[in-house]
């Protein structure tokens, strides 16, 4: 448990509340409504952390001026902000607060922009109380860390009502921390600051009046009643400050109205209970004690010589940074030293909240920002923004709830670290706790500290320092002076039982030193008759002739008064023995005495005896008067009357002597029934302890299925490492490959490709993942849905051939099986055929012949059996109207108007498949599509010739008007 210390907190009241405002998507709406229902701020400065997109400029300055009549700035550089102002944190950036300035730094690549947890947390570093944290509508959980930083340093926190927000993502995780001291709607919040701020300054003075401590006494018997907490040893400035936040919070006027609201109000209790306990702390806390901690861990690892293990313990760790600081340092020491070591680290804390936020291992980019870049690469993992411990370091530290003060301490320890916990403490509690760490720590071994706090001063006796800069000890090699009950509840338990059978132990031993000294207190006050007990009834002396009073019965001797009493006297004596107990004395006379001189009547007495060898011993005497005496009756001698009166009251006497005797028996045979039951409770007890072991036996099967579950978990971790690496030399592979290839699955995704396949494809990583067919690829694959589609159903390879400019493609695509011979992807390979494209290089002599032998006028076009122009003169460009840069390597049918364009392709595949000859060889008339759009009649003969082995056509055309000589 840290709650440290700020400078800031001393800062003067009458400073201006900081207002710090996070929020996300949805928030503008809240924004508007806050900022529209904050009628006052002139002793307020307003700076809001708003989610933007860095990439885009912003317009929520205009908004919000629209919404308040404050004036609204946008900060996109470092500035000292004014009271009455709205700062708004410009985007891609990140807002820091130091020295009362706004200081800018750019947003991290991943993660919010701008991070609210980082403003808070600045926030609260330099501003302390003065400073309230809003939470408002968004997504994610960005501020539930900064606000914890606020409570830690008496600040106020809110949070908008959930079923308000339009986003409750941000509120919700804030809620959850606990530290959100009200929920509501965005202008029920700003009334909520307004009135907060105006009564804050007054309630402090009248919590630290001196009258006032009887009410706090009720308040910590309170908490104490409730959580099991006594916080009446911390310091009273701390706790008169948490309470004055509470009661503002509340806008109470008066401590005595506080306590009859703890009193009544269960949550509460709860809420001055986790302000009382904010954990707050930081990785490497005060570089230079911990480079002096450094250097201890090393020589404590050097003297390790038999390899035993080293055990620390961090009381009040918080969220667990401090523990992990320590097992890095440890890590450390053990690789600079090249030597393996044992070491298991302890931390405690009594906030569950904190342990579990410490179990877990993850921190924000704020709270690691003090750990040293190489030890942050090498002792954290980034998750999305989010810095996960390593297991090596995370496995070395046990988490436990443990109450420092109360609680049974760990033992040999070699370090013990307990860091701005005891400023916090009474001084008469700071030793206590002192002296619980000199109990568990080794001889010679070593303590560290906060900078504020100091065990050689406290308890000289005790601690020597070390290292004094960094508040470092040694314990000396002394024993305890001492008691330290505190320091083990068992042995304090041991202790109470030992008393008690010390009490319950009949005083044999001490009966021939005390037997003189009764003697002469009963000749003082002449007891003839007396018997000596314990407080139990056991008894331990006998003075006079008591077998008119007591029966010894045969066999083993009872020795308890109740049980040797005559039973006409033991209701008597037992009345007599409860009531001495209470009182410390008692006498009566027995009504039921029965004896053979009707005229005498016996007189009881009880009495405490005060003896400093024993404990509480009681005299009973027995004193029997003579009835002949006139005592009874004014007259001295009864009359007749007075004689049938008295014989009445004896016979009645007798009627509830009965029935008492009978209520006695009853009560017996109840007593005797309790005791049946309790030995049927002390047998489930036996049942109660058999389950136990059998749930230790379970306990111990489930560490050994935990040991079996940690060789499968190290078992996938080297199977994650080897995927790893072949996931590695994979993408190498594809991406040094000068091979056109390209995967995708059955469901037509975009899986891998190589680099150069992306390249022709005009394909990035941004696209893994997405349909084929929705992309706009650079080379056009006819009917590739169909195609894909047709192979993973059917299993069989498949091909086409395609143009893309002057390289010419044959795609083979070739179904991907898994181990269940189930086709889950298609892959595609491109092998391209190099064209020459002029006309010097054809080597067809037919062709050269076509070519001499038309007329000059006439045009000429050459396509592949694709349809795509690989050779246009420029006789083309009167016909159509295009450049013949412009023609080369585009498909024919954008030279043809609707419908024919779209039964080209047909036609060739049906002339190439042989099922149609086709117009081939003749002069026809046909419709053109010019530049302009115009349509034009040409007449055109095309001739089929082969071109490197493979189909070509060549293509005369000419106006309709012209003269045809070839007709």
């Amino acid at each position: 448990m840290y709650m440290p210390e700020r400078k800031s907190q001393r800062r003067n009241t009458q400073q201006p509340y900081w207002i710090a405002v996070g929020a996300s998507a949805g928030g503008l709406e809240a924004l508007k409504e806050f900022l529209g229902a904050l009628d006052k701020a002139d002793d307020t400065i307003i700076i809001i952390a708003q989610h933007l997109d860095p990439r885009h400029p912003t317009i929520l300055k205009d908004l919000l001026a629209r919404a308040t009549p404050l004036p609204v700035e946008l900060v996109d550089q470092e500035l000292t902000p004014r009271p009455g102002h709205v700062y708004i944190v410009a985007p891609g950036h990140n807002a820091l607060i130091e020295k009362g300035r706004i200081l800018l730094q750019p947003a991290a690549a991943t993660g919010p922009k701008p991070s609210i947890n980082l403003l808070l947390s600045s926030l609260a570093e330099d501003i302390g109380e003065q400073a309230i944290a809003v939470i408002l509508s968004g997504t994610g959980t960005d501020g539930s860390q900064g606000i914890m930083a606020i409570k830690s340093a008496n600040g106020l926190v809110l949070a908008q009502d959930e079923t308000t927000a339009k986003y409750s993502g941000m509120p919700k995780a804030a809620i959850d921390t606990g530290f959100v001291d009200l929920t509501l709607p965005p202008a029920a919040i700003a009334a909520e600051i307004t009135n907060f701020i105006a009564s804050a300054g007054k309630t402090l003075s009248k919590v630290s009046a001196p009258r006032i401590r009887s009410s706090l006494e009720k308040i910590y018997q309170r908490i104490l009643d409730q959580t099991g907490y006594d916080f009446s040893g911390y310091k009273l400035k701390t706790i008169q400050r948490r309470i004055a936040r509470r009661m503002a919070v509340h806008r109470l006027v008066t401590l005595d109205d506080y306590v009859t609201l703890i009193a009544s109000s269960h949550q509460e209790v709860e809420s001055l209970f986790k302000d009382l306990l904010i954990s707050v702390t930081s990785f490497f806390r005060d570089t230079e004690a911990f480079a002096d901690l450094a250097g201890l861990i090393n020589q404590l690892i050097e003297q390790n010589a038999d390899n035993h293990q080293i055990r620390v313990w961090v009381p009040g760790c918080a969220n667990g940074e401090e523990a992990f600081s320590i097992a890095i340092l440890f890590h450390q020491a053990s690789l600079l030293l090249r030597k393996e070591v044992s070491y298991q680290i302890f931390a405690t804390d009594i906030d569950e909240h904190a342990m579990s936020l410490a179990r877990k291992g993850i921190y924000t980019t704020a709270q690691v920002r003090d750990v040293p870049a190489d030890l942050l690469e090498l002792y954290f993992i980034n998750k999305d923004g989010q810095y996960h411990v390593r297991k090596v370091i995370r496995d070395q530290v046990v988490f436990a709830r443990q109450n420092v003060i109360m609680d049974p301490p760990f033992s040999r320890l070699d370090l013990i670290s307990c860091r701005n916990l005891l400023i916090y403490f009474s001084l008469e509690l700071q030793k206590q706790v002192l002296q619980t760490f000199h109990f568990a720590l080794k001889p010679g071994h070593y303590l560290f500290l906060g900078k504020s706090e100091s065990a050689s001063s406290a308890v000289p006796e005790l601690f020597d320092p070390l290292i004094s800069k960094s508040q470092i000890f040694v314990r000396k090699k002394t024993n305890l002076s001492t008691r330290l009950d505190h320091i083990s509840s068992a042995v304090s338990m041991a202790s109470s039982r030992h008393k008690q059978e010390q009490r319950e132990r009949p005083l044999l031993q001490e009966k021939h030193n005390i037997a003189a000294r009764i003697d002469q207190i009963l000749v003082e006050q002449l007891l003839p008759t007396a018997v000596v007990i314990d407080s139990s009834g056991q008894v331990l002396h006998l003075r006079g002739d008591v077998s008119l009073y007591l029966s010894f019965p045969q066999g083993r001797i009872d020795t308890n008064l109740l049980n040797l009493i005559r039973d006409d006297l033991k209701v008597d004596v037992r009345a007599l023995l409860q009531k001495a107990r209470r009182d410390g004395k008692a006498s009566c006379q027995s009504l039921f005495y029965e004896n053979s001189q009707p005229e005498k009547a016996l007189f009881l007495n009880l009495k405490r005896m005060q003896l400093e060898e024993a404990e509480e011993l009681y005299c009973l005497t027995f004193q029997e008067l003579d009835l002949s005496e006139s005592f009874i009756t004014s007259q001295g001698v009864m009359t007749d009357g007075d004689q049938l009166i008295n014989d009445k009251l004896r016979k009645e006497i007798a009627i509830f002597k009965e029935r008492l005797q009978n209520s006695i028996e009853d009560l017996e045979t109840t007593n005797e029934e309790l005791q049946s039951t309790n030995e049927e409770l002390q047998s489930a007890n036996e049942e109660l302890q058999s389950a136990n072991e059998e749930l230790q036996t379970a306990n111990e099967e489930l560490q050994s299925t935990n040991e079996e579950l940690s060789t499968v978990n190290q078992e996938l971790e080297v199977k994650t490492y080897e995927l790893e690496q072949v996931n590695n030399d994979l993408e190498n592979m594809l991406a040094q490959m000068n091979e056109f290839i390209l995967l995708v699955d059955n469901r037509l995704r975009v899986q891998r490709f190589t680099q150069i396949a992306g390249q022709l494809l005009g394909l990035d990583n941004g696209d893994i993942g997405q349909v084929i067919t929705t992309l706009a690829l650079r080379l056009e694959l006819p009917n590739l849905r169909q195609e894909l589609l047709n192979i993973i159903e059917s299993g069989q390879p498949g091909q086409q051939r395609v143009r893309h400019q002057d390289q010419v493609y044959q795609v083979r695509m070739v179904p991907y099986t898994a181990d269940s011979n189930k086709v889950v992807g298609v892959m595609l390979f491109f092998e391209q055929h190099r064209e020459q494209l002029n006309a010097s290089e054809c080597e067809s002599l037919a062709l050269l012949k076509m070519l001499s032998a038309q007329p000059g006028e006439t045009a000429k076009m050459l396509i592949d059996q694709t349809g795509v122009i690989i050779y246009a003169d420029h006789a083309l460009e009167n016909l159509f109207g295009y450049p013949v840069d412009a023609m080369l390597y585009r498909n024919i049918k954008t030279l043809m108007p609707e419908p024919y364009n779209r039964h080209h392709d047909s036609y060739i595949q049906a002339y190439l498949t042989e099922k149609t000859k086709g117009l081939v060889g003749k002069w026809r008339d046909i419709t053109a599509l010019t530049a302009e759009g115009e349509r034009r009649l040409l007449k055109i003969k095309v001739e089929a010739i082969q071109l490197k082995g493979e189909p070509h056509f060549l293509g005369f055309m000419k106006l309709l008007d012209a003269d045809d000589e070839c007709q």
